[in-house]
């Protein structure tokens, strides 16, 4: 019975050892596995590694090319290529895909004029991906304008499916997540108005909008019905840490406002060349509360404007959300049941009052694209 008993014993800590074991040893999800890769203009001949390098970079004659070697690891994850440049005051950046036998222009022109340090995100599928070969990087001038390029190797982000679900998302090893639309590019698609049941959710204007010290931008909203409170939405280019617009609703400021800091780990964040200022390239979102009393039926003014010092800003896909004062049905005019007098009654008719007539709640609509309308902002150049 002893020796039954030492062989059992030895049988557990021997399954306990291959089971640490298999813990240590254990695939990890495709596309997690593989290590990123990065290059970055300050330190141009960094460690890469194996599936990514070497990097060469050429100015010619009114063309400044960049280009890097990529030999696709086995597997089914996508390439999420991110890229931080500088934007100049005209020209453009295309960006290609060299394989075998042929080449795929993934981005015809990264700037958006959104900011003079800004950055994109694409996404290279397998069918792209076909074998080794070459991402190229052209922009017209003969100065550089790539600061940054991270390389990361992605998977679909399954999530529950909804009504509010969104209609794609991919997961990086970092924990980002990036939306599918914002990966193609030919560019994001324009945003539409959302029905939420007893919330109004509308575009109150798609951008993108150029917004500086000297020029305030006021936008308009023409609201049917009688709203309560409301939420602003915005993505904002051109801010740098720290830095927030100021907004304006019926010329009553905005105190509820809050804009994101991207984790200290996104590429954009860039270090200014004087001092020790930090500069982020790349869509912020802005957020703002907009308290009972401020929106009222009829036209409302939103206005933004830049910090005083900075300079300025562009703001895409301003969106408003707005709450309704809820309208209390009618009451029924029910008769009324006697009641046994404490004193002798007075010959007197009783009064009822007749019950108010439902109020009309009309559907709440909000006018869209105003910036691109006539007369009070008119910057858009389409």
């Amino acid at each position: 019975m002893k020796k039954w008993k030492n062989r059992l014993a030895r049988l557990a800590w021997l399954s306990s050892l291959l089971w640490a074991a298999s813990l240590g040893t254990a695939e990890a999800p495709p596309g997690y596995s593989i290590p990123p890769a990065i290059w970055d203009v300050q330190t141009p001949r960094g460690v890469f590694p194996g599936w990514f390098g070497p990097v060469y970079a050429q100015a010619g004659l009114n063309m400044y090319t960049w280009r890097a070697q990529v030999r696709p690891p086995a597997g089914e994850a996508k390439l999420a290529l991110t890229l931080v440049f500088r934007e100049p005051s005209d020209g453009f950046a295309r960006v290609i895909w060299q394989g075998p036998g042929r080449a795929v222009t993934l981005c015809g022109n990264l700037y958006e004029r959104a900011a003079s340090l800004h950055q994109r995100t694409l996404l290279l599928d397998r069918d792209t991906l076909v074998g080794p070969g070459q991402i190229i990087v052209e922009s017209t001038g003969t100065v550089p304008v790539l600061e940054r390029v991270e390389l990361v190797w992605v998977e679909p982000l399954v999530l529950a499916a909804g009504w509010a679900a969104p209609p794609g998302l991919y997961l990086t090893p970092a924990g980002k997540i990036l939306p599918a639309e914002e990966l193609h590019g030919d560019g994001r698609r324009a945003p539409s108005d959302e029905d939420k049941g007893a919330v109004m959710d509308a575009v109150l204007d798609a951008g993108p909008v150029k917004i500086d010290p000297l020029n305030p931008v006021r936008f308009l909203a023409s609201i049917a019905g009688q709203p309560a409170y409301g939420r602003l939405e915005a993505q904002v280019a051109g801010m740098a840490p720290g830095e927030e617009p100021v907004i304006g609703v019926n010329g009553r400021a905005l105190s509820g406002l809050a804009a994101e800091v991207p984790g200290l780990d996104d590429p954009g964040y860039r270090q200014a060349k004087m001092g020790q200022e930090m500069n982020y390239g790349g869509w912020r979102k802005v957020v703002a509360y907009v308290p009972v009393g401020f929106l009222r039926s009829g036209e409302n003014q939103v206005d933004w404007q830049s910090a005083t010092g900075t300079a300025g800003m562009t703001l895409r896909n301003l969106r408003l959300q707005v709450v309704f004062v809820k309208v209390s049905p009618p009451v029924e005019n029910k008769p009324i049941s006697p009641v046994a007098p404490a004193v002798a009654p007075r010959d007197e008719t009783p009064v009822v009052t007749r019950p108010m007539e439902p109020a009309i709640q009309p559907r709440p609509q909000l006018r869209t694209g105003l910036s691109s309308g006539g007369g009070v902002v008119g910057l858009r150049t389409e």
